[in-house]
C-alpha cells in the first residue's frame, strides 16, 4: 500500500486559459459509436480485507512551499500512482508545479495505464493553478465544468436569485461591510447572541468562503485519485507545490476498498462521461460500507448535502469531544450546532485558518464569546484541512469546506469514518497543532501576512490575497497596520429582547 502527499493553498483569483482540454458532455465509444454514460455501482457486502488510514500534515516549521516530494500527504500519492496497473482517474481542483507526481502520470500512461482527469475551469475556461494547462495537455484526457457553469451563470442571471443580495436586511448593515448581510440569532438559554455579518466588498474574492452573495462562484473543488479500481486517496490536498508540497496543514484518507473507489468511480465518470457537475449530478443514495475495522460513510456535493445530512448530525449527537481544523468556517448552522454542544457540556476546539479568520462571514468569534475555545493558525502556510474528530470515535473528512457554497454549489467529498482508532490518532495530532500555536492567537488574531505568522513575509506567496507578497505587504514592514475589525456581535439578555434577528441600527 503506497505513501501519501499533504495540503493546499485555497484559490481566489484565476490564471491562465487552458489549452488542450476536452470539453465535458457524454462521450462516444469508438468501438460501437453509442454514449458512454456512468456505470451503476455494483451490491457490495463491505470489504473486511480492506484497510483505511489518515495522514495528516502538521506543517510547522515548514519555511515554503516547495516543489518536491517528501511529506506523507503527497509519496502516499506517489507511490500509489508509480504502483497503477491498468487505471488512474482523478478530479482535482488543479495542479501547480509538482513535478515529480506529473512525472509518475506521464509514466503510468506511457506504460498503458489508462489516465483519465477532471479539474475546475471557470465560466472563461481559466484555472486558478498555473501547471494545470501543462498537465492537460500531456495527458489530454483532462475534462472540465466550464460548460456547465456557463449554463448555471445564465439560468441564475435569468432568475431572481440575485436579488436576495441586492435587498437590504432586515437587521441593518455594519458599518464599512457592503456583501450580503447575515442576521443571525443563537439562543444561549438566559441570554441572546446576536450579529450581523457581511463582506467588505459586493461580492466577496475568495475561493469558498460561505454566504457572501458569489453567486456564480462554483468549483469543481474535489482532491481525488482512484487507482486501479481498488485504492483512494482523498482529503484537502490540493496538487500544488503548499498542498502536496507540505507548507499547508492537511488531511488524507488512503483507502484499499474497491466498494468505495467504486463510489468515487462513479462520481467521477458523473462529471467525465456524463458532463454533470454542481447542481446537474444526480443523488447519490446512501453510501455505506465496512472497510476492516471502520464504518464509512460518503456524502458527495452538493447532491448529497454533506453537512445537513453528514456533518451536522455528528455534532449534535456527540457527547464529549469535538476537535475541529478547518480552513473556513461559514456556516451558520453549524456554528449553532457548536453552541448547543457547548451548552450540553460538550468539550469543542477549533483551529481555524489565519486568512479565513479576517473574512466577513466568520463565525469563530461568536465561538470564543461563549467560552469555546478556538485557536487561529499562525504558521506560514494555511489550515487547509476540512475535518472534525468526535467524541474519541468518529473522524469527518474530505474536500469540502464548512460553508454555504460547500454545502450547495461546489462538487466535493466527505467521508464519515467510525473508528476509535483513526479518531484517537485525529486527535492526537490535533493535540500537538493545538499545542505549536501561541496561546495568544487564542484570543487574537494574526495578520496572515505578517511577522505574527511564521514564515509568511518569506515565503514568496501572498497569503492574504491583496495582491502584495512578502516585503511588499504592508503587513511585513516596520509599521504593520492594525488589523480591520469584523462585524459586530452582542449577547443580550432575554428579559430585554426576543433571540431573533438583531435589530436595526
Amino acid at each position: 500500500m503506497p505513501r501519501l502527499a499533504s495540503l493546499c493553498v485555497a484559490s481566489m483569483l484565476v490564471a491562465a486559459a487552458l489549452p488542450g482540454c476536452e470539453s465535458p458532455g457524454p462521450s462516444t465509444s469508438p468501438a460501437n459509436g453509442k454514449l458512454e454514460h456512468a456505470r451503476p455501482l455494483p451490491r457490495s457486502t463491505g470489504d473486511p480485507a480492506g484497510s483505511i488510514r489518515l495522514v495528516m500534515n502538521d506543517p510547522t516549521g515548514r519555511a515554503t512551499p516547495v516543489d518536491r516530494c517528501e511529506v506523507e500527504v503527497c509519496t502516499s500519492l506517489l507511490a500509489l500512482i508509480e504502483g497503477a496497473q491498468t487505471s488512474i482517474d482523478f478530479a482535482v481542483y488543479g495542479v501547480r508545479n509538482q513535478s515529480e507526481l506529473l512525472a509518475a502520470l506521464e509514466a503510468a500512461k506511457a506504460r498503458g495505464v489508462r489516465v483519465r482527469a477532471v479539474v475546475d475551469r471557470d465560466v472563461d475556461g481559466d484555472n486558478y493553478y498555473s501547471s494545470t494547462n501543462a498537465m492537460a495537455a500531456t495527458l489530454g484526457q483532462v475534462r472540465d465544468d466550464r460548460k456547465v457553469d456557463q449554463a448555471l451563470e445564465r439560468e441564475q442571471k435569468a432568475s431572481d436569485r440575485a436579488n436576495k443580495y441586492a435587498a437590504e436586511p432586515a437587521c441593518g448593515r455594519p458599518d464599512g461591510f457592503a456583501g450580503y448581510v447575515q442576521c443571525l440569532s443563537y439562543d444561549l438559554g438566559d441570554r441572546c447572541l446576536l450579529a450581523t455579518h457581511a463582506s467588505r466588498e459586493p461580492f466577496s474574492a475568495s475561493e469558498d468562503d460561505g454566504d457572501t452573495g458569489k453567486v456564480f462562484n462554483k468549483i469543481m473543488h474535489h482532491k481525488f485519485f482512484v487507482v486501479d479500481g481498488r485504492y483512494l486517496w482523498t482529503g484537502s490536498t490540493n496538487v500544488s507545490d503548499s498542498g502536496t508540497g507540505g507548507y499547508n496543514a492537511n488531511l488524507v484518507v488512503v483507502l484499499d476498498s474497491p466498494t468505495v473507489a467504486s463510489w468515487y468511480t462513479r462520481e467521477f465518470e458523473t462529471m467525465w462521461v456524463d458532463g454533470k457537475f454542481h447542481q446537474r449530478k444526480p443523488e447519490s443514495g446512501e453510501l455505506r460500507t465496512t472497510v476492516g475495522d471502520a464504518e464509512v460513510q460518503v456524502l458527495f456535493s452538493p447532491q448529497d448535502k454533506a453537512i445537513s445530512n453528514g456533518v451536522r448530525p455528528l455534532l449534535a449527537r456527540a457527547k464529549t469531544r469535538i476537535d475541529i481544523a478547518v480552513f473556513f468556517l461559514t456556516n451558520k448552522a453549524i456554528t449553532k450546532d457548536l453552541l448547543d454542544a457547548h451548552r450540553r457540556g460538550v468539550e469543542v476546539r477549533v483551529i481555524l485558518d489565519a486568512t479565513a479568520a479576517t473574512n466577513g462571514y466568520t463565525k469563530h468569534e461568536l465561538l470564543r464569546e461563549v467560552g469555546i475555545p478556538v485557536k487561529v493558525d499562525a504558521w506560514g502556510g494555511k489550515m487547509h484541512m476540512k475535518s472534525a474528530a468526535i467524541d474519541n470515535e468518529y473522524v469527518i473528512a474530505g474536500s469540502m469546506n464548512w460553508t454555504s457554497a460547500g454545502e450547495w454549489d461546489n462538487d466535493e467529498n466527505t467521508l464519515l469514518i467510525k473508528s476509535p482508532a483513526l479518531a484517537a490518532e485525529y486527535h492526537q495530532v490535533f493535540d500537538q497543532m493545538w499545542a505549536e500555536i501561541p496561546e495568544q492567537w487564542a484570543t487574537r488574531n494574526p495578520d496572515p501576512e505578517s511577522r505574527d505568522s511564521g514564515s509568511s513575509c518569506t515565503d514568496g506567496f501572498d497569503n492574504d490575497y491583496d495582491g502584495l507578497a512578502d516585503a511588499e505587504d504592508p503587513g511585513c514592514g516596520p509599521n504593520p497596520p492594525p488589523m480591520l475589525a469584523l462585524p459586530p456581535h452582542w449577547i443580550v439578555p432575554k428579559d430585554k429582547i426576543t433571540c431573533q434577528h438583531p435589530p436595526r441600527g
